[in-house]
């Protein structure tokens, strides 16, 4: 079925010449689509003038849509447009028109508000059977009405179409069978006895092997695919706390790890296809960056961690499906796609009536448990404890030596003063309940000539740390025009601004650069906020956390983005070819200032930062395309095309100090203090051929092959250029005649790959470019100053390409009717010429030059599997899904510059590894269980409550052999969704995890002894009283104060206490909703045709055992640092659509 629609399109625009490009554009494009839904003219007096030759009907019905603001629908198996005829007619009404048009032809005609409805006329039944009335309406499971879709008399021509609204109407003989019947959906077959009112409810079509899939250059079904590409269908995931694309992966497809880095507004996730690096992504075909545009803070230390994710400019909302090309699919992406493709391909007008959408929903966001700090009480009594033990330590006093206690130690707090101690809860200073709103709209249509789709977008999330935002403002269209028969332009731009409240969280230094939740963990509890005087209390060298959250810290990002194609069919249906040219350009400023009267750095002043930066990306690309099948026998397609891709951005910063506080960055040359100026500017480009081709024999053996030529301006001559090719089969062993008799087999498919990718990335460029390095030389002659610029990389012609050769094979199945559906793979990706930096010879004049080496392999398999569990059609349905994955990598070579020198020579270990001592508890208070080997350490790792090394090889000694690995890379990657379907209502329950994770114990971290044994000891936790003292605490399992002294213990490792278990599963979204349309609307159905009302949980529940913060985040990327608090959304919203 074919429907046919073609609107007018009329343009008045008047457009200020000095608006910027993006929204000049965003501003036609809007006013186009305005002006195609608008303008309706009545039937009656819509007049038509045509003069018109040996034209098809079809022509004629083109027309007709061009001098109004009708469509004609209708079904070509059903009306003859083919049919050659002509007509001249004057200033005549369309109805005349029409009746002239089909006059004879059996065809008759419904108009439905703008829609013409074209059917043939009932012919009376031969068999004398009297013909029944049968009307009704089709919608699909949410309710949504469907309109085109076709309502056929099973074995007869005889049949209709449902109009907008998704009624039909039909005269059909006693005792027929009508089928219903629409792309993407199962066919319905009712036998008909009577007259009736026949509602229909059209089921998606569980069929996944047959959908189409997204792959480099093109598309393909993914029956014929011949590499592993994992599609995420966004339509099914909640979207009401998602602040961008990154968020909406967790779990959700094979062999593409997400970690949430950190819950902070606009936070980040990390994305590592197989276990790679961060992918490539290409957004409607154009190369966009993978990371967020930041401004640094100069010289100025802040102590946060801004970690967001980039395309930060792309609402969820505006998402149709995403792609991910794990193995040589890849390879025709070349340079980067080592690290994997994601594909992302966003909504576009279809050719339906105008159709207003509004999203919205408002959430609470409330913070995780963090860790608790000790009670005034606690603190003070833990203080004593630690200080005295270090007192006897240093002093040689029992048990750590001979002396008896002298009895001249003084206790840090008196009895009375713990009496008396107050609490004060610091983290209630800094951490606060939080809230979303998230608000869309979309205007979506078009007919054949012209489609359209308009959004708008407003978000705003206030952070669950004080001093965090966001906001955003965005605006998208996609408009496609036919202009001539075989001509198409595209136009896509996105706009939007972005403006964010850095919060002092998530990445401070040492003590005097704590942030906020750092000071809140450090300061003691016993200290009110403020003193006496009223001035904020001030304890050692750390922040007060209740003024650190008045450091004023603003970033504000604009952008857009422009998509312009031209697509021309050279021969129809056979010969394509083209050209695209897309822009991303996106520009940050950031305005940070730290008051005069916070106590930061050691210090009282006013200090400020000033920055601004800028980057552009463009791609330009041109493919011919070639598509013919050849009967039952062959099918090739094939794609040719070449590009020319740039890079370019630049910045300028400021820092000033000393400046008056109502002043600030208003007037920064009024600052009394220094002033810090720094720039830069950096491009690179890159230019590739490239094609692929495939071929499908008999629909059953397809063969493929992919190669690519890239170069980049980073190399020297000689080395600029590098193929990277691919091959790739697939055997459609379902289609083979000895399988037909196994009916519970649908589909089956194996397919094996192999292909190479490249990668350039060293920051710079080697070649061509320079850099200033006055802090290297400076020589003076008659008092003049040389400063010298060097080039970036001279002399090292050698430095080439880092490659990636990657091996898949796997297997797509459906079986049982398709009620199970899924794949599975199985891979190895070999990493060679590795691109890194290593130190400089002491004479020369840069401190790291570049260089190849090692060799690393990343192995594993991932696997989907969907199933239709259970069903009663239009009243109960449940579906799952399941994802998991498994990846490692082992070295074969290291890098001459291994953060462990002791273990560079090693091979097949894990890349993610750390070295580590394993423990027996530690030494008591009168070394009864100290082991023979301990001995052979230094005299500080025998005292009591120091760790008791384990004797690995039993050879009585502590050695490097004893020294034990392990992999921090998780076992395996889980992501599993259930959706539940009872009528009008729809439950989704959506969980991820990850099993065998190792990472740095973080609650630990913030209860050493190293930190409470000081003069000024730091606030702890709970886990304080699992440490080892001699005074009250002789059975604690962690090391005690004999642990402070430095050891040097062979292989230069620590204790495994360090790092703890961080498996965990975690339910991301529990969402339910209900759907309204039809009569269920009432009244309101006259101008609404859906309404879905909704609420939703983010991150409800989450099961582990790490005794952390949380297992995943890991906003400062190390243990010392305080992350961003975990959080839980609750969320009410609904979707209306008109």
């Amino acid at each position: 079925m074919k429907l046919i629609s073609i609107r007018k399109m009329k343009k008045r625009i008047n457009v200020p010449a000095n608006v910027k490009m993006g929204r000049i554009c965003a501003i036609w494009l809007f006013c186009i689509a305005l002006q195609a839904i608008s303008i309706p003219i009545l039937a009656q007096s819509a007049q038509i003038t045509l003069r018109l030759k040996n034209v098809t009907v079809e022509e004629v019905l083109t027309s007709i849509e061009n001098q109004t603001e009708y469509r004609f629908l209708y079904n070509k198996d059903i009306v003859d447009v083919s049919r050659i005829v002509s007509i001249t007619v004057k200033n005549e009404r369309m109805t005349l028109v029409l009746d002239k048009l089909f006059k004879g032809e059996g065809v008759s005609y419904t108009i439905e508000k703008r829609q013409i409805v074209l059917n043939k006329v009932s012919s009376q039944p031969q068999d004398n059977k009297q013909p029944i009335k049968v009307t009704g309406k089709v919608v699909d499971e949410s309710g949504e009405v469907l309109p085109g879709v076709t309502v056929m008399i099973e074995g007869a021509t005889q049949g209709t179409i449902t109009g907008i609204d998704g009624n039909y109407q039909l005269q059909v003989p006693e005792g027929s069978t009508l089928k219903f019947t629409s792309i993407g959906y199962t066919t319905y077959t009712q036998k008909i006895t009577r007259p009736m009112t026949l509602n229909v409810t059209m089921k998606e079509d569980s069929k996944q092997l047959d959908e189409v899939v997204v792959v480099g250059y093109g598309t393909t079904t993914r029956k014929n695919l011949t590499t592993s590409i994992a599609t995420v269908k966004t339509e099914k995931i909640s979207r009401a706390a998602t602040s961008n694309m990154s968020q909406m992966l967790l779990g959700r497809a094979a062999g593409l790890e997400a970690t949430l880095t950190s819950p902070q507004p606009g936070g980040a996730v990390d994305l590592s296809i197989r276990g790679a690096g961060t992918p490539i992504f290409i957004v409607d075909g154009v190369m966009m960056p993978s990371t967020s545009l930041e401004v640094g803070n100069g010289n100025q230390v802040m102590p946060n961690s801004i970690n967001r994710s980039g395309l930060a400019g792309l609402n969820p909302a505006d998402i149709e499906s995403i792609e991910v090309l794990k193995d040589a699919s890849a390879s025709i992406y070349g340079i980067g796609a080592a690290n994997g493709v994601v594909l992302i391909t966003t909504k576009k007008g279809t050719e339906t009536r105008p159709q207003i959408t509004y999203e919205g929903n408002y959430s609470i966001v409330k913070n995780y448990p963090y860790l608790e700090p000790l009670s005034g009480e606690e603190y003070m009594n833990v203080a004593n404890i630690f200080n005295k033990e270090n007192y006897l330590f240093t002093n040689g006093m029992y048990p750590y030596g001979d002396k008896p206690f002298d009895n001249k130690w003084v206790p840090q707090f008196s009895p009375q003063q713990i009496a008396a101690a107050q609490t004060t809860d610091w983290l209630d200073c800094v951490l606060k309940d939080g809230s979303i709103n998230n608000h869309n709209i979309t205007i979506t249509g078009g007919s054949k000539l012209l489609k359209y789709y308009l959004s708008g977008n407003y978000y705003k999330q206030e952070g669950t740390v004080e001093n965090s935002a966001m906001e955003r403002y965005a605006l998208r269209t996609n408009i496609s025009s036919q202009l001539l028969p075989f001509l198409k332009l595209t136009a896509i731009v996105n706009v939007n601004e972005n403006e964010y409240t850095n919060s002092t969280s998530g990445g401070g230094g040492g003590g005097n650069g704590y942030d906020a939740i750092q000071s809140a963990l450090t300061y003691p509890s016993y200290l009110p906020i403020r003193g006496e005087d009223g001035k904020p209390t001030l304890y050692s060298n750390y922040p007060n956390p209740a003024e650190m959250i008045k450091v004023s810290d603003r970033t504000k990002t604009s952008g857009y983005y422009l998509n312009f194609a031209a697509d021309v069919d050279i021969i129809k249906d056979m010969l394509s070819f083209r050209l695209m040219y897309g822009i991303n350009k996106e520009n940050a400023n950031r305005n940070l200032y730290i008051p005069s009267d916070i106590y930061f750095m050691d210090m009282y002043k006013s200090r400020g930062h000033l920055g601004y930066v800028e980057r552009r990306n463009q791609t330009m690309e041109g493919t011919l395309t070639f598509k013919k099948q050849f009967g039952d026998l062959l099918r090739v397609d094939a794609v040719v095309g070449m590009g020319r891709y740039t890079n370019d951005s630049n910045g300028l910063e400021l820092d000033y100090e000393q400046i008056n506080d109502h002043i600030a960055a208003d007037k920064v040359e009024a600052a009394e203090g220094a002033f810090y100026p720094t720039s830069f500017r950096a491009a690179d480009e890159r230019r590739s051929q490239f094609a692929r081709a495939s071929v499908d024999v008999l629909d059953r053996y397809v063969v493929a092959a992919t190669i690519r030529r890239d170069g980049t301006d980073k190399f020297f001559p000689g080395k600029k250029y590098a193929y990277f090719p691919s091959v790739s089969l697939a055997w459609k062993l379902s289609n083979e005649p000895f399988m037909k008799h196994i009916s519970w087999i649908d589909q089956l498919k194996i397919r094996s790959s192999y292909g190479q990718t490249g990668n350039d990335n060293l920051g710079s460029s080697l070649y061509g470019t320079f850099s200033l390095a006055a802090q290297y030389i400076k020589f003076s002659n008659n008092s003049v100053t040389y400063v010298p610029y060097l080039l970036s990389g001279p002399d090292y012609p050698n430095v080439t390409w880092e490659k990636t050769t990657m091996k898949n094979i796997g297997i797509d199945f459906s079986v049982l009717k398709d009620r199970i559906w899924g794949s599975f793979d199985m891979f190895r990706n070999d990493v060679t010429n590795l691109l890194g930096y290593d130190s400089a010879s002491p004479l020369s004049m840069t401190s790291s030059v570049p260089m190849n080496y090692g060799h690393y392999v990343r192995y594993g398999w991932d696997a989907t599997i969907n199933s239709l569990n259970f069903e009663i059609p239009r009243v109960f349905k449940w579906t799952s899904q399941l994802t998991l994955s498994h990846h490692n990598a082992v070295w074969k070579e290291r890098m001459p510059n291994y953060y462990y020198e002791e273990y560079r020579i090693r091979k097949n270990e894990p890349v993610n590894a750390y070295y580590y001592y394993e423990t027996e508890g530690v030494i008591n208070i009168d070394k009864s269980n100290m082991p023979e080997s301990q001995k052979s350490l230094p005299a500080d790792a025998q005292q009591p409550g120091y760790p008791i090394i384990k004797d690995a090889n039993g050879d009585n000694k502590i050695t490097i052999d004893d020294v034990k690995m392990r992999n921090t890379l998780p076992k395996i990657h889980i992501g599993f969704g259930n959706t539940f379907v009872y009528k009008d209502f729809d439950l989704d329950v959506f969980m991820y995890g990850q099993f065998g994770r190792t990472r740095y114990n973080y609650a630990y971290r913030w209860a050493l002894v190293g930190d409470v044994y000081y003069t000024s000891p730091k606030n702890s936790n709970k886990y304080v009283y699992t440490i080892w003292n001699s005074q009250t605490n002789q059975n604690g399992n962690r090391r005690g104060i004999a642990s402070t002294k430095a050891v040097a213990l062979p292989g230069n490792v620590g204790f495994e206490e360090d790092y703890q278990n961080a498996s965990f599963v975690r339910v991301r979204n529990i969402t339910l909703g209900y759907n309204l349309s039809g009569k269920k609307l009432g009244r309101v159905g006259d101008y609404v045709s859906s309404i879905r009302v909704f609420i939703d949980c983010q991150n409800p529940f989450t099961f582990t055992k790490f005794v952390g913060v949380d297992p995943e985040i890991k906003t400062g990327g190390d243990g010392s640092k305080a992350e961003y608090p975990m959080t839980r959304t609750y969320s009410f919203g609904a979707k209306i659509c008109f």
